[in-house]
């Protein structure tokens, strides 16, 4: 295919500018990522190295400058593409691309001095930059993110494309003996014009997208989880216990309500950080004794819930005692005075949580009148209650 050369150029050269100038504006306007700059730098190199070569048939001495230009642009793009991602293991230092940027250009410029041939002087910069693609591509294809990055694998894309091409101009150059190949030209300015742009665009895209996905995880915690215990707090807990009420037979779930005696005398008397280790201890206690099914929440203060699926009174109190025996484990006899006050309900077929919760909260009460550090099971309306089982419970803490 033969067109008109200096105008090919100059449409090139427009893409290019074209382009660095969208990615500049757009880096001055909108969040960006490391390396960004590293990319939009490659565009402007690569504009001036093409509009160098344009006129280098006029001024043959800028001829080295124009082609270093040129080459520049995968070594360029691989290391925004490091800072980008500067978590991942590259395995190869940068020390190595700037190597072979190095010995590329000087393959070439020993060619040129030595007053070679055009043919020779295009194989040599052909041959060199196939090498920098080939080189890219495979250092792209060995990261962890290449597999869920559109981006990166366009740019792989771009990469081979531009094998191709140099591979045809390399061909055309070195067996036919034509030393214009006008389409191989004009047509990998253009393509970097384009992958630049999409890359820029994309990555920062993905990486914003990535950001926002975190940040609602983030929110999604501090709304459902009590940040201090790391148990879910009381609407969290409701909705968890929902879900989990779906999956077991009516009446069959236990509730099991506990607190700490005397909380306020422990923050009053030895300060409120002892207080909520306190509660980060008891906390971790509770977690221990449960099943994978079972749930666990703060409702505030120094009170926690349990929905225990499947699992009559008897049971839970033992899962109490479990507690009750996990804490004194941890606290051991040097520890300060802690103990803990169970109420415990059997939930009925109509019953809703809530109204569980607030049947134990009245066995809570009773245990709490008992004398504490036992708990108490309650039976019957809760207009009604009726208190059955009452279970000291193991603590030895005085």
């Amino acid at each position: 295919m033969t067109l008109h050369l200096p105008t090919l150029l100059f449409v090139c050269i427009a893409a290019l500018a074209l382009s660095a100038s969208a990615m500049t504006l757009f880096g001055c306007t909108q969040r960006i990522y490391r390396g960004f700059w590293w990319w939009a730098s490659a565009q402007w190199l690569a504009t001036f190295g093409l509009l160098l070569y344009a006129l280098g048939h006029e001024q043959p001495n800028i001829q080295p400058v124009a082609h270093l230009l040129l080459l520049q642009w995968p070594v360029l793009t691989l290391t925004g593409l490091r800072r980008f991602y500067p978590r991942e293991s590259w395995r190869l230092s940068p020390f190595l691309d700037w190597t072979l940027l190095a010995g590329t250009f000087a393959l070439w410029l020993v060619g040129w001095a030595l007053d070679g041939t055009e043919a020779a002087r295009v194989v040599t910069l052909c041959a060199g930059l196939l090498a920098l693609h080939a080189y890219c591509i495979v250092m792209l294809i060995r990261l962890l993110a290449f597999a869920e990055s559109p981006a990166l694998k366009v740019l792989v894309g771009a990469h081979a494309v531009s094998i191709v091409l140099l591979a045809a101009r390399v061909i055309s150059v070195g067996w036919l003996g034509a030393t214009e190949m006008v389409l191989a030209a004009g047509l990998l300015p253009m393509l970097i014009a384009v992958v630049m742009i999409y890359l820029a665009l994309m990555l920062t895209y993905e990486r914003t997208e990535r950001d926002l996905c975190a940040s609602q995880r983030r929110l999604q915690l501090l709304a459902n989880m009590d940040m201090l215990t790391e148990v879910p707090n009381r609407r969290y807990f409701q909705e968890l216990a929902a879900q989990a009420m779906q999956r077991c037979p009516p009446g069959s779930a236990a509730i099991l309500m506990c607190d700490i005696d005397h909380f306020k005398l422990i923050n009053d008397r030895l300060g409120h950080a002892h207080g909520d280790r306190a509660l980060c201890l008891v906390a971790r206690c509770i977690q221990g004794a449960l099943r994978g099914r079972d749930v666990a929440g703060r409702l505030g203060g120094d009170e926690f819930v349990l929905l225990l699926p499947e699992t009559p009174v008897h049971d839970a109190m033992t899962v109490a005692s479990r507690i009750v025996t996990q804490l004194e484990d941890q606290v051991g006899d040097s520890g300060p005075g802690l103990s803990l006050s169970f109420g415990v309900v059997q939930m009925t077929g109509a019953e809703s949580i809530a109204e569980a919760i607030r049947r134990a909260d009245q066995a809570l009460y009773e245990a709490k009148r008992q004398g504490r550090k036992r708990a108490v099971v309650a039976t019957g309306e809760a207009e009604r209650p009726q208190f059955g089982e009452s279970r000291r419970l193991g603590l030895t803490m005085q």
